[in-house]
């Protein structure tokens, strides 16, 4: 996830406190089954300073625990075809999970879930009868277990499984399939939460977690990788193979303390781990081709090469949220980040909540904080990529117009910082329904960014990058008895950073050609942006549930048929995106068993949303859109015990 115009690196995955993101690249794709999740919460500016690692948000999901009861259930067992062209009556997926939970007699509970996804893709302009398809597949196992160890020690174990791997990812209109890579990876979790409840004012709590994540990336063609104005075609040029891993311990330790006459809820927290990365990356040659198919262009790249890195960041934090009086609350603390990239790093981070009416109906909400992300082992491990050479080539004679060789280089390296300030008033209007409007301004440092030269020599990477991100924000909710509610937000806003950003870059472990950096609008810039939507109860127990996005199209960068810019980068933008999804199912009872039935629409007005554009101008393509999914039916099945 991007949350508050930050990039997927910079907004860490949670799992019960523990950070379950991969150390190489900084992203997460762990899907845990529905059952086993308690509540997911994504916090924005400015989060309480016990969270680190951080720059603009982070996605906390919280698991559920097993009931005093057992339970159990099943869902998606049953196979959905594909009810529209390309490829009719073909399996498009199947979603089987299953759960169960409880407690042994009057011991521990416990909690296990599992849950095997299968989606076949189909890519409009590409797939036709029997493919090709993008063909994702993962399976999980969760299972945790709580233990009372006495009226006041409590004990969490918790662990998963999670492989999976992702057919011809990439393919679209713009890359045949020879030249997509089919992509595999696993993750091992384990962690442990000892919780100790010293007396009714102070509470210790103490985690160890460790986590393995394995990937691959395996083009699916051989020889070169061709380039030309119409897309990718022959093969993909990288081979790339990286283990990574996580070993932490936490600590903290709450007291809530009342002084002269005042609330204050104390929490003071300490954590140190090890991270590494082990990696082998591989490249083929590129060949770029122009406009009259001729070779414009070529890169050739070293052998193949190892990679690692390793770090031990620690971290140390006090915190302390002050009831200063009845209406104004005071959330402040200061912590320091410690990696050997950099050295220490400290923060400090304050927020205030004042209630503007007796009632409370009127709340003005004022943060201000300095953030210190992670930086992902992948940015120190570039030293030991293969080295590149790109040469300009005359379409006509064939001769070579300027040649340069590049050599992977690691410079300053420090963690990323930023420095965020919020304003929000929230009002309750009337009963069930509340308004808030907000502005977020954020402006980050020290993002590692790499340095493309005009000549020979070391291509580096470096914490010199900078980046802002501004937001206004307005959103209403009317809230109904039964869970019954409607959501409506518009957001402005504006992002700004680097071009060569490497971690958003390198989140595939390599980029095929290098180019010249510098600052321009972010890949997910949306300066406007309309979010609605609704779970409404009908009679004879049906439920809808319809979303509604609008947006601004995310821009593009116009290039020359050597894939160099042309023009200021990202100057362009795709069209304008919209689409209408909607839900909607009836719960059934027999025999005290329920279940829940249902379709999904998707782009139910099959608004054009193209996802690529031929961006080379001189091409007879150039400027036009493809890749928009059109109207999506699925069914909905949900069994309850």
């Amino acid at each position: 996830m991007q949350v508050g115009g930050a990039h997927a690196y910079d907004t860490p995955l949670l799992l019960d406190g523990f950070n379950v993101t991969d150390p190489a690249t900084g992203i997460s794709s762990l899907n845990l089954p529905l059952e086993a999740v308690s509540s997911m919460n994504v916090v924005r500016d400015p989060m309480a300073v016990t969270y680190g690692g951080l720059l603009g948000g982070l996605v906390a999901m919280e698991s559920a625990p097993g009931g005093d009861h057992f339970k159990a259930g099943v869902q998606g067992f049953v196979p959905r075809p594909r009810f529209g062209n390309p490829g009719f009556g073909r399996l498009e997926g199947v979603f089987p999970r299953a759960y169960v939970s409880g407690r042994v007699s009057n011991g521990p509970r416990y909690m296990v879930a599992a849950e095997y996804d299968y989606e076949r893709f189909p890519v409009p302009q590409v797939t036709s009868g029997q493919g090709p398809d993008i063909v994702a597949q993962s399976g999980i196992v969760f299972g945790r277990l709580d233990v009372d160890a006495g009226d006041r020690h409590h004990l969490t174990f918790e662990g998963l499984a999670f492989p999976g791997a992702t057919d011809s990812l990439g393919l679209s209109p713009r890359r045949a399939d020879s030249a997509t890579v089919d992509v595999s990876q696993r993750d091992l979790f384990g962690g442990v939460t000892d919780r100790f409840v010293v007396d009714a004012r102070n509470v210790v709590t103490i985690q160890v977690d460790g986590l393995h994540h394995e990937m691959t990336t395996q083009p699916k063609g051989i020889g070169t990788s061709v380039l030309t104005p119409a897309g990718w075609s022959e093969n993909w040029f990288s081979y790339g193979q990286h283990t990574s891993g996580r070993a932490g311990l936490s600590t903290t330790w709450e007291r809530v303390a009342t002084i002269h006459g005042r609330s204050h809820d104390f929490t003071i927290g300490g954590a140190v781990s090890a991270r590494r990365l082990r990696g082998r990356v591989a490249n083929t040659a590129i060949a770029v081709k122009g406009v009259a198919r001729r070779l414009v262009r070529s890169v050739e790249f070293g052998a193949p090469s190892s990679i690692s890195a390793s770090d031990r960041p620690m971290a140390l934090s006090l915190r302390d949220v002050w009831d200063m009086s009845d209406r104004l609350q005071v959330d402040a603390g200061a912590r320091v980040d410690h990696s050997r990239y950099g050295g220490a790093a400290p923060s400090a981070r304050a927020g205030v909540k004042f209630a503007l009416s007796e009632s409370g109906t009127t709340a003005l909400k004022v943060g201000y904080g300095a953030f210190v992300g992670n930086l992902p082992l992948a940015v120190p491990a570039f030293g030991g990529y293969p080295i590149r050479v790109d040469r300009f080539i005359d379409p006509t004679t064939g001769d070579t117009l300027s040649e340069v060789t590049l050599q992977p280089t690691v410079g300053s390296l420090m963690a990323p910082r930023s420095v965020a300030a919020t304003v929000a008033i929230e009002r309750q209007l009337l009963p069930g329904l509340d308004a808030q409007v907000s502005l977020t301004d954020r402006h980050s440092t020290r993002v590692p960014t790499f340095d493309v030269p005009a000549v020979s020599g070391p291509l580096v990477v470096a914490s010199t990058g900078t980046g802002s991100y501004r937001e206004a924000q307005v959103s209403v909710r009317r809230k109904w008895e039964h869970d019954q509610q409607l959501f409506i937000s518009y957001v402005r806003s504006a992002s700004v950073g680097e071009l060569n950003d490497f971690s958003a870059l390198y989140a595939s472990i390599d980029v095929p050609l290098a180019q010249r950096g510098g600052q321009s609008r972010l890949p997910g810039d949306a300066p406007n942006r309309l979010l609605a939507w609704a779970t409404v109860d009908l009679p004879r127990r049906f439920v809808i549930s319809p979303v509604m996005e609008w947006r601004s199209g995310f821009p593009y960068s116009v290039v020359d048929e050597r894939y160099t810019y042309l023009g200021p980068p990202n100057s362009r933008r795709y069209p304008t995106f919209f689409s209408t999804d909607l839900v909607i199912y009836k719960t059934l009872t027999v025999h005290q068993k329920s279940a829940d039935l249902g379709i999904q629409l998707f782009n139910v007005t099959d608004h054009y949303n193209p996802r690529d554009v031929y961006p080379v101008a001189g091409s007879p393509s150039f400027g036009a859109f493809t890749n928009s999914v059109g109207p999506i039916l699925r069914g909905y099945m949900l069994l309850k015990w």
